[in-house]
């Protein structure tokens, strides 16, 4: 029966005797020779380099060292936790373990130990019962030792309480019953007390390694069983936390004390915890308990960052600072991480100042929130945490996690910034509500994959810049953009959803940095907008052009709600915000489930905000099903462009069914309004000519028409009125003599001999000089915007997908034709000629 008074007595001690020594030590000498000649020692140790020496160790395949007795001496294992770990068997061990009756504490502690062993297999699972059953016992619930059986678990227990004895010792002993061969392990912790750079000196902390299966493994009981956590250290104090609003250090109370309490919750992570993991919170005092084929020294340890258990166990790992200490020498500094790709997480920081060094004085003032940029690169797997800093001093950098499902934060990661010199006119981040910066996992939930930008920056190019996501469901958005001094701005980010992808065009009207901020939800659900991703924008130079997007009435282009409600189909080359083609005209398509009747509205947003009404350069009809509107554009600037539908004459209102906005770099060379159609214009008919809506008084003038369903059409001119004769090809065409200056022309049709005319079509008379005259001034302004267009191109601002191929020259013999031919028929002739609606169609960002 075991000694109850002798707590240190676990397993027989390792045995040694020359041979073995000499072997241990050959052991240990190919391994150091052959990281050495691959470079392992050449760098600071991270648990990646670590990790990649133990499999570099495992691929020489070297037997382990053996003591006196045939028992393996301390040696790295040769496979990982996650090799040997049945998670499914660990979960029946675990339940089995948790069920233990209670009775079995207080009696011999072999019988707890015979019941907890009874249904294993092996050295894992006989260990696994053991230890989950010690780490499942609250100390607080085990007290009066005297009146407990001294050779019982509950005694155990009562001592520990006492603090007469830990866990790991209760371990050792419940072992030594189950035939599992443990060593106490002696050496220095980093708990929760450690203080960064802190001398390792008390060295009294004692863990476990466990022989499982031939291998050596380490593990921590109490650790598992229990934590400590402390209201904070009274030296640092917060200045940023991502979220909170910290104005400056005069609301950050000081010189509170350090609180500690213990808070019992089981952690597995601390079961058979990988070597290479395992040294950044135990560094045991005789080096080969490492078990790590390249070990670390005392003083690489002392300088290693300061990793907890949650940066493992959410699969994180170092990229680019091994050391705690990161000296900063221009005020700002990058730490990057590497993150899984198959675990949902949240992260956020938190940066504090020391409390009693010589920056507080010149930080009090300041304020100090917002220096940190956080950002998942999704894509890359990577965390990139970027800051800058306004004054020099000592900074701390926690960066905190958790998994989407968890409801609080844990602490993974610290470092010591220590910064030798400001950032030059250092200034803050824009607000930022999420803390992160880019695509997390909100976007994921709502099915939206970053196409343009998975990091949290978007550069602009001349202050333009355009965020794509990929869509697999109907998502509903609002957004805005909001400057570093928290000043939200209308009109400058506009969104439209084309062909499953939602896109964003952000305009920003000067140099420096803004928060694009993205709200959205599943398409029909109500309430809030939750803010799911913010960009931060970077304009380095101030932009040509300042001017915001035109007010359209609603932030989103494209398609209503009411034009799926009226069974329409956007089948347009072009997008809902585009640049307009050299040729100053555009065409749009719809498809129709059955006929509308429809409204379009051209509005061109001059400089000085007011607005400018070019709807009568704009036409419709429908063929074959399809709504086709043609849109020409008469000046150089923005357009918005908004159709109104209903489904019949009769209906009530007309609905906004399509928004869009249009960039006219050149305007069309020669363009004239086109002709008014009725309210009621008819399905299947089709103008072929004359397509500019105004006429040279006196003057004949050639109709042509496609209309098959028409009994007749009628022209009627201050001159009187002439029915049109359908041709051969089934086009109805004539001539006919327009009036004076100032009346109108009118197209009217009947479907039957049994119906009353009504009009469908109507064209203004003018004097030829005025049409003239307005061609020439179209010329200037035409001739205007080719020069200030090639002048942007030579200089490299002009929009890269900007296609010259189609440019109209200007030559000498159009204005000699002009002023010679104010009064013949040739003049008419080019006025009226047919507008090929045959655009290329030029999308931003493509």
């Amino acid at each position: 029966m075991m000694n109850a008074y002798n707590m240190d007595a676990t397993s027989p001690p390792i045995l040694f005797h020359a041979s073995s020594r000499r072997k241990e030590k050959e052991f240990w000498e190919t391994i150091k020779s052959h990281l050495t000649y691959k470079g392992f020692y050449d760098k600071a140790p991270t648990p990646r380099l670590l990790r990649e020496a133990q499999d570099e160790y495992r691929s020489i395949k070297l037997d382990p060292p053996l003591d006196a007795t045939g028992k393996p001496l301390p040696y790295p294992a040769l496979t990982s936790k996650a090799d040997i770990i049945d998670r499914d068997a660990i979960e029946t061990i675990d339940c089995h373990a948790l069920g233990a009756p209670r009775v079995l504490a207080y009696e011999d502690m072999y019988k707890l130990v015979k019941y907890l062993i009874g249904e294993c297999n092996n050295d894992v699972e006989r260990l696994r019962a053991i230890f989950r059953w010690i780490a499942s016992q609250n100390l607080k619930q085990w007290h009066d030792e005297v009146s407990f059986n001294r050779d019982s678990a509950a005694y155990y227990l009562a001592r520990i309480r006492a603090k007469k004895a830990n866990h790991n010792q209760l371990l050792q002993r419940m072992c030594s019953l189950a035939n599992i061969y443990c060593v106490k392990i002696r050496g220095y912790v980093k708990g929760v007390d450690y203080g960064l750079g802190q001398e390792l000196t008390d060295c009294d902390s004692t863990w476990t390694a466990v022989l499982v299966d031939g291998s050596w493994r380490l593990l921590d009981v109490y650790w598992a069983t229990c934590h400590r956590v402390h209201s904070g250290d009274s030296s640092w104090e917060l200045i940023d936390d991502g979220q909170s609003d910290i104005t400056s250090l005069a609301s950050t109370p000081r010189g509170h004390p350090k609180v500690s309490k213990t808070e019992y919750a089981y952690n597995d992570y601390y079961f058979l915890t990988d070597p290479e993991q395992f040294i950044y919170s135990h560094f045991p005092i005789d080096e080969k308990w490492q078990l790590l084929a390249r070990p670390v020294t005392l003083e690489e340890a002392k300088r290693m960052a300061l990793l907890k258990r949650n940066f493992f166990s959410l699969g994180m790992d170092i990229i680019s600072h091994p050391r705690y200490v990161i000296e900063c020498d221009d005020g700002e500094v990058q730490v990057t991480f590497s993150t899984p790709n198959d675990v949902k997480t949240n992260y956020k920081y938190e940066l504090y100042v020391e409390s009693d060094g010589g920056s507080l004085e010149e930080l009090h003032n300041l304020s100090l929130d917002r220096y940190v940029f956080l950002e998942k690169v999704t894509k890359e797997n990577l965390l990139n945490v970027k800051m800058r800093f306004p004054a020099v001093g000592k900074y701390k950098l926690k960066i905190l996690a958790k998994e989407h499902d968890e409801r609080s934060f844990y602490y993974t990661v610290t470092y010591i910034i220590d910064v030798l010199s400001p950032l030059e006119n250092c200034r803050p981040l824009p607000k930022n509500e999420r803390g992160e910066w880019g695509p997390g996992l909100e976007t994921e939930e709502l099915g939206l994959e970053p196409i343009t930008h998975d990091s949290g920056e978007v550069p602009t190019d001349d202050g333009k810049a355009e965020v794509r996501f990929g869509m697999s469901k109907p998502v509903e958005f609002k957004h805005k953009l909001v400057t570093g001094d928290d000043q939200e701005l209308p009109n400058r980010v506009i969104h439209r959803v084309e062909n499953s992808e939602a896109v964003f065009n952000i305009r920003v009207p000067d140099e420096g940095e803004y928060a694009f901020n993205v709200y959205a939800r599943e398409e029909g659900e109500k309430g809030e907008y939750p803010n799911v991703c913010n960009y931060l924008l970077k304009c380095d130079e101030e932009p040509e052009d300042k001017h915001a997007f035109p007010d359209v009435g609603s932030d989103k282009l494209g398609p209503t709600p009411a034009f799926e409600d009226l069974g329409m189909k956007n089948i347009s080359i072009m997008p809902a915000l585009m640049l307009a083609p050299v040729t100053g005209e555009v065409t749009l398509q719809f498809k129709l489930t059955h006929d509308a009747v429809f409204i379009p509205e051209l509005l061109l947003h001059n400089d000085d905000g007011s607005k400018s009404d070019f709807s009568e350069y704009t036409m419709w009809d429908i063929l074959a099903g399809v709504a086709t509107f043609y849109i020409t554009l008469p000046r150089v600037g923005m357009y918005s462009l908004a159709i109104r539908a209903k489904p019949s004459v009769d209906a009530e209102n007309f609905t906004p069914i399509f928004h869009s906005i249009i960039d006219a770099i050149i305007p069309k060379k020669q363009c004239l309004p086109c002709p008014q159609q009725s309210i009621d214009w008819p399905p299947e008919c089709h103008v072929l000519r004359p397509l500019s809506g105004v006429l040279a008084a006196r003057e004949m003038v050639r109709f042509e028409i496609d209309f098959s369903q028409a009994y007749e059409l009628i022209v009627t001119s201050g001159n009187g009125s002439k029915l049109l004769k359908k041709n051969s090809g089934g086009i109805w065409e004539g001539e006919v003599l327009a009036g004076n200056e100032d009346s109108v022309v009118t197209i009217s049709v009947r479907y039957s001999d049994r119906d009353d005319y009504h009009y469908i079509l109507t064209y203004k008379v003018i004097d030829r000089d005025e049409i003239v005259g307005e061609r020439l001034r179209q010329l200037d302004r035409y001739k205007e915007a080719v020069a200030r267009a090639e002048a942007l191109r030579e200089a490299g601002k002009l929009p890269k997908n900007f296609d010259w191929s189609k440019l109209e020259d200007i030559d000498d013999e159009d204005l000699e034709e002009l002023e010679n031919t104010k009064c013949t028929q040739t003049v008419l002739t080019l006025l009226t000629a047919d507008l090929q609606l045959t655009s290329q169609y030029l999308y931003y960002g493509e």
